[in-house]
């Protein structure tokens, strides 16, 4: 079975697309993870992108799925498609270096639970990809291991976004149909907006995390970096064992809150336009739409920032006498970050704990009745690749301006949906992002597919 008769080549179409084909008879899983295989041969040489490939295993796995199509048995509307896994969750018999060397003697004994439940549901893993250095930075750059250069700039080497970096890249490349991150403060939005993608920011908990390089317990998050909404359903409902009916979905169902303070302040050049021009739009079409400020945003980002940071405590708790013993074999600006780990006190993380709770609670109150928030994911265009790497504070200015507004998600506890929406001043992709409480998956997943057929239009 070939691609001959489509007018659209295989690698740049969904994976739902992908698996329609596979299960009506027009494609082959072999001949799709060959393709696959032989792109990342070609593009990705340097290996910037794919940390390493399992080449057998997918072969193994592209057979035994067209063997289901042929016998009327598949596992799944995914059944045979192939996707890359972050270098951070486990693949039997492979290494989980988490991109760093501190720990590249961590091999796997068994998969991940994520990666077994998509492995059941008949998905061909391609491999795993590159990420920053133990997943503690939103730019996505590594100079250890390799920073896979976003691919909507043919002129300057532009950051990917991370931390799942190569996982948003390999999607946008055309190197897998789709790739699974984590995300703790970001790390599956920023790269999915920079690239002009789809992420998904679970809801901390709806996918167990046994079998991940932990950054955050009390923050990680696993999730699908793809090219619809429909896809991160499908994926995010296989991965959760839950249902996310994307089915008849309309906007006038939805009601939604886009702050007027802090989110849109400061953007970089195009972003605001770009978002308040998709948010016209979605008005227009019946979606109903307050406009106000939501105090929590600021208190939380003051705490998150100004406070004893959570996220730094437990990546240096869990990490710290490793970083100390090889900071001479890391990327200094992220072993700089774990550092900060050793600042406050136990009485200040705390006091942290227990006003972030109270902000939370605030939040919650603040969106009773809306579906979600809506702004735009991140703040500032990627930022070009070699100035962040000469200028350690430059790191940092560009590092935080790509949290500032992901990581309000992570510490409110929310779900979170980022999805494309045209581009900015230098004609790179810009993300609508938007964030519904715990638990809230599948709402936020229909509130997101309406948006996304409506902009399509």
């Amino acid at each position: 079975m070939t691609q001959t008769g489509d007018t659209q080549k295989w690698e740049s179409q969904t994976a739902l697309a992908l698996g329609s084909a596979i299960e009506k008879g027009k494609l082959d899983p072999r001949d799709l993870t060959a393709t696959y295989l032989s792109r990342i041969a070609e593009l990705d040489k340097d290996k910037h992108v794919y940390v390493r490939l399992t080449k057998d295993r997918a072969e193994r796995e592209a057979q035994a799925a067209a063997s289901r199509a042929k016998a009327g048995l598949r596992l799944s509307p995914l059944d045979g498609v192939p996707l890359s896994w972050k270098e951070l969750v486990d693949l039997d018999g492979e290494a989980s270096t988490a991109c760093s060397r501190l720990l590249l003697n961590n091999i796997a004994s068994q998969d991940a639970i994520t990666v077994s439940r998509l492995t059941r549901a008949g998905l061909v893993t391609l491999g795993k990809t590159t990420m920053t250095e133990l997943a503690f930075s939103g730019l996505g750059l590594n100079p250890i291991f390799g920073t896979p250069e976003n691919p909507h700039d043919k002129t300057k080497p532009r950051a990917p976004g991370g931390s799942s970096s190569g996982a948003a890249v390999s999607v946008a490349n055309g190197l897998a149909a789709a790739a699974i991150g984590t995300d703790t403060g970001g790390s599956v939005r920023i790269p999915a907006s920079w690239n002009g993608l789809v992420g998904l920011k679970t809801s901390w908990g709806r996918i167990p995390l046994d079998g991940t390089v932990p950054l955050s317990p009390n923050l990680d998050t696993i999730g699908p970096l793809t090219r619809t909404v429909a896809d991160a359903a499908a994926l995010f409902s296989l991965m959760s064992r839950s249902r996310a009916d994307i089915r008849d979905v309309s906007l006038r169902d939805h009601a939604v809150i886009v702050p007027d303070n802090l989110v849109f302040s400061g953007l970089d050049r195009g972003i605001a336009k770009t978002v308040e021009h998709a948010i016209d739009r979605l008005g227009r079409a019946g979606l109903r739409i307050v406009m106000k400020p939501l105090c929590t945003l600021e208190q939380m980002e003051q705490l998150t920032w100004e406070g004893t940071s959570i996220l730094a405590a437990e990546a240096y708790g869990l990490w710290g006498e490793k970083v100390e013993t090889g900071i001479d074999t890391m990327f200094a600006s992220v072993a700089n970050r774990f550092r900060t780990g050793r600042l406050g006190s136990a009485a200040g993380l705390a006091k942290t704990l227990l006003a972030r709770e109270t902000v939370r609670r605030a939040y919650l109150a603040e969106t009773a009745g809306f579906d979600a928030v809506l702004m735009p994911t991140v703040m500032s265009s990627p930022p070009e690749i070699a100035p962040l790497l000469a200028d350690d504070a430059a790191y940092g200015e560009a590092n935080r301006k790509a949290l500032r507004n992901t990581t309000l998600g992570n510490q409110l506890n929310l779900c979170a949906l980022t999805l494309p929406v045209g581009t900015d001043a230098l004609n790179l992709p810009v993300g609508l992002m938007a964030q519904a409480p715990h638990g809230h998956d599948e709402k936020l997943l229909r509130l997101g597919r309406a948006i996304e057929m409506k902009l399509a239009q």
